[in-house]
């Protein structure tokens, strides 16, 4: 069983308040509050449906156990540290020189080094791997989402009752295939 802990939370939006204005053709930041939650959101349902982190962030991958080969359900990350609790029941960094990770079909991919194995565990058998995950500003795949996000706010906004839109699905869409 594995779970993933929020150590180091997003400072900010993949989409600003003022770019989601510049969107709608809003003067005026008297629906800042809405417009925000509605931001909120559009990202959360993106990063739900795609298993996209869009800004960067500090995450802990927790595991009961080792597994053959450790897949990070977060995506995009790299591996920052591996701490265990070892037999003798101190908690251990892992040496990179022990383990590798590599990024594979998207996902990040972690096993041990080649004539190594997994070190034997403590008792409680806890397994903690910290992740830096998110995108750089620069990446091609965010502008993607940034666009994505963009246009659900908007159709939000303007259709408050709710309405499915095309555009927002069609861009998710693009940042699946682009992540198989």
């Amino acid at each position: 069983m594995s779970e993933i802990l929020v150590i180091a939370p997003p400072q900010d939006r993949a989409v600003t308040l003022e770019e989601a204005r510049q969107q709608l053709r809003l003067d005026a930041r008297d629906e800042d509050l809405l417009l925000g939650a509605k931001l909120d959101a559009a990202q959360a349902e993106l990063e739900l449906q795609t298993g996209l982190r869009l800004c960067e962030q500090t995450l802990e991958l927790q595991l009961e156990g080792w597994e053959d080969e450790v897949t990070v359900p977060v995506r995009p990350c790299t591996v920052a540290e591996i701490r265990f609790t070892a037999a003798n029941g101190n908690m251990t960094v892992l040496p990179e020189s022990d383990y590798v990770a590599r990024r594979r079909n998207g996902f990040t991919r972690i096993r041990p080094a080649s004539a190594t194995s997994w070190p034997e565990l403590g008792t409680d058998g806890l397994i903690q791997i910290t992740l830096s995950a998110g995108f750089s500003d620069t990446a091609p795949d965010l502008q993607i989402a940034r666009a994505a996000i963009l246009v659900k706010v908007a159709s939000m906004f303007e259709n408050r009752e709710g309405a499915p839109c095309l555009a927002f699905e069609s861009l998710l869409g693009q940042l699946k295939c682009r992540w198989i």
